[in-house]
């Protein structure tokens, strides 16, 4: 990349001070950037900013460049887009209907998150026993208002991120929704592990997306795939390789509520350390996860303490009801012969602080095969807060999980199993 098609953002009034808010700077560069085609480059130093509207133009971050978020709410006014989960958008960057953008480069993205919560105060919620100091320190801080799509992409088409850093997210790191080809690629994504709601990166009703060679450490889900911001328009055409991963919550979420999601294939992932190793969640009407393949990974689960969802659980499967939390007109009514189909998950070696578990009511989940798993069962010094139960949150079901179990298949499921090792752990179809 040549100098000479860049656009320094210090050639327009931005101040590395780290104190300057250099919102009107920056913008100015990227309006220019939207008039000449040009690339805005974000040079060495620390740069703190409010929301930036891309419209289209592209960022280059050097060695030693900080993008930072100011931590004045202020500076993230409201903006005219509602989204069904989080409300009115705030957020940093923002690119709306506009194709062709490019971020990419070796410095870092600083949302400054942990700077909009109380961090003196641990929301500890109720549990069969006592939490201790060091159980109530891996809970999470109590919401207050915050920017909650801190990277904002909607309705764009050939978009690519490549090579930086992103850490401490208020909320959704990256949020990318109803865009086409789109090319995530050897990210760095660092977040809080007591700040809720700190996703890596979610995918909404997006088409024909790579993730690939990142690293993804994070409170809440490392990388989500639902129909959040449109529940009737799929997200569909999904390729996740090569990352290493790390979650309080789920480490890979496909689905949630009414969303529906196909055409995916995760392969060669390594997961740590997390709440919840790979999960489909699906809502029992209006959802549907389809077409599917999973393989050559590696899960590592332990309980966390704290509001997470999941339970040590390594492999998660839920087709149960779990709207009760969502205003019924967002309701798409669609209609589906079943909420999971057509998922292959081969070659996976796990550990796990809880059994794996594949749950629907009156066989809505079909055509599932599990081959070549393999699964040791770990001690949990924290699965007591819960107790041996799967977590079906945000659903209301309620069932403990059989002391002896490794891997528990009920409702229905039709599940296909072939050399599944769970050593002296039972698999109950029940």
């Amino acid at each position: 990349m040549g100098k000479e098609i860049l656009l320094n953002i210090r050639d327009f009034g931005a101040v590395a001070d780290g104190k300057t808010v250099n919102t009107k700077a920056i913008q100015a560069a990227v309006d220019r950037a939207g008039e000449t085609g040009e690339t805005v480059l974000v040079p060495g130093g620390v740069f703190i900013t409010g929301t930036i509207h891309l419209n289209g133009a592209s960022l280059h971050l050097e060695p030693g460049a900080v993008l930072k978020g100011s931590t004045n709410i202020d500076d993230y006014p409201a903006q005219d887009f509602v989204h069904n989960e989080f409300g009115v958008l705030r957020a940093m960057l923002i690119n709306r209907d506009h194709d062709n953008v490019t971020i990419d480069g070796s410095g870092t993205i600083d949302l400054s998150g942990t700077s909009f919560y109380d961090t003196s105060v641990m929301n500890v919620p109720s549990s069969r026993v006592p939490f201790t100091k060091e159980q109530e320190a891996e809970c999470t801080y109590p919401i207050g208002t915050r920017p909650s799509q801190c990277i904002f992409f909607h309705n764009a088409k050939n978009v690519t991120v490549r090579g930086i850093k992103v850490i401490d997210a208020p909320c959704w790191t990256f949020s990318f929704n109803a865009c086409e080809n789109v090319k995530l690629l050897g990210l760095t994504i660092d977040t809080s592990p007591n700040v809720p709601n700190d996703d890596g990166i979610h995918i909404a009703s997006c088409k024909g997306v790579i993730i690939a060679d990142c690293h993804i450490s994070s409170g809440d889900d490392c990388i989500a795939l639902s129909g959040i911001t449109d529940w009737a328009k799929p997200c569909e055409d999904i390729v996740i390789t090569n990352c290493v991963l790390r979650s309080c919550s789920k480490a890979i979420v496909i689905g949630y509520s009414y969303s529906h999601i196909r055409n995916v294939i995760i392969t060669n992932c390594i997961i740590k350390e997390s709440n919840r190793g790979i999960c489909f969640m699906c809502n029992d009407t209006s959802a549907l996860v389809e077409n599917v393949r999973i393989s050559n990974m590696i899960v590592d689960t332990r309980v966390r303490a704290g509001n997470w969802w999941g339970n040590g659980e390594p492999i998660f499967m839920m087709a149960v009801k779990h709207d009760y939390h969502i205003p019924a007109e967002q309701d798409p009514h669609r209609e589906t012969d079943c909420a999971i189909r057509n998922v292959h998950i081969d070659g996976v070696t796990c550990m796990g602080e809880n059994a794996m578990g594949i749950y629907g009511v009156d066989g809505n989940i079909r055509e599932v095969e599990l081959r070549n798993i393999d699964f040791t069962r770990k001690p949990s010094k924290n699965l007591p807060l819960k107790g041996n139960v799967f977590d079906f949150a945000p659903g209301r079901v309620d069932f403990e999980v059989p002391e002896d179990c490794g891997l528990y298949i009920g409702g229905g499921a039709d599940v296909k199993l072939e050399n599944i090792n769970t050593r002296a752990w039972k698999i109950i179809h029940a």
